[in-house]
């Protein structure tokens, strides 16, 4: 079986995209280690944008209609047929390869959702679907310095899919909703930026510690401009500077509540947060509290 073209497999940033063009069955693509660059624990997400695929081998066989994706598990080598003989349209997948370690979930996570297939008609299956299917026909002419960014992203899309999909089986779903066509394009919507608002919010979370976190930090670290950010948080109703103390004030707050904190100074929990100068803290504080800290705390362990 000839292996695919060089233009068939592109690398972006941390992840590997495959596009295959599967003849009628017998005939087969596998993927595995080879399509993933040999890295270790690979995850592979895999869409049918003209579809039918079938999955796997022996007993462990998903069917993936077109307009569907499905996440299959890194220990299980991948094989893919064409699900029918009809017509002389081949069956099309496109296969995003993701590392165990690039993925921001326990892999216990991962596993109850592989083999599911999904419709990738709305939600982030939708908006993930619609970026892979832009990577697919844009990369290969892409700018090489901009494939890390890309790459990145489809990191942040696939675990935005990915934790809304555990979500949905914690709740109560079992059964995937009917299948609809791919997007042909990624159009920005309101849920296209409420996904990447809420994005961005987990990064400020994973970052309150850090000092040098502002506001350019965080933009170029989610990929978009200054303004844009700014849009994005006038949209939420406040702004990103007044989002970052929000949060930071309310850690502190917590662990000044706390009793398994006492021992720790107020200086301590404030340099925790990202608070460097503690007069600035002391005022911020009071501004939003009434109160300062440290007479905030002993009001609090007092009760």
């Amino acid at each position: 079986m000839p292996d695919p073209t060089a233009r068939d497999r592109i690398d972006v940033g941390p992840v590997r995209l495959s596009l295959l063009n599967l003849p009628a069955p017998p005939a087969v693509e596998e993927t595995g280690d080879r399509y993933a660059g040999g890295r270790p624990l690979t995850w592979h997400l895999v869409f049918a944008p003209r579809g039918p695929l079938v999955l796997g081998r022996d007993r462990r066989l998903v069917r993936l209609e077109s307009g569907s994706v499905v996440l299959w598990e890194a220990a299980e080598p991948l094989r893919l047929h064409a699900g029918t003989s009809a017509g002389s349209c081949p069956v099309r997948a496109l296969v995003l390869h993701l590392p165990e370690e690039a993925v921001p979930l326990p892999g216990e996570a991962l596993r109850t959702v592989a083999g599911r297939p999904v419709s990738t008609g709305s939600g982030p299956a939708a908006l993930l679907a619609s970026f892979v299917l832009g990577l697919a026909t844009n990369v290969p002419s892409a700018e090489e310095r901009h494939t890390a960014w890309l790459g990145t992203a489809a990191v942040n899309l696939a675990t935005a899919f990915l934790e809304s999909e555990t979500a949905l089986l914690q709740g109560g779903r079992t059964e995937p909703g009917p299948a609809e066509p791919l997007p042909t394009c990624a159009q920005p919507t309101a849920s296209a930026s409420g996904l990447l608002l809420r994005g961005i919010k987990t990064y400020i979370e994973h970052h309150l510690h850090d000092f040098d976190l502002s506001l350019a930090s965080i933009a170029a670290a989610n990929h978009i401009s200054l303004r844009y950010l700014h849009h994005l948080f006038q949209r939420d109703g406040r702004t990103v500077g007044a989002y970052l103390r929000e949060r930071r004030l309310e850690h502190c707050r917590a662990e000044l509540s706390d009793p398994a904190e006492a021992r720790r100074s107020v200086c301590e929990i404030a340099r925790r947060w990202g608070f460097r100068d503690p007069a600035v803290f002391n005022r911020t504080f009071k501004s939003v509290y009434g109160v300062t800290p440290g007479a905030y705390r002993r009001q609090r362990l007092r009760s």
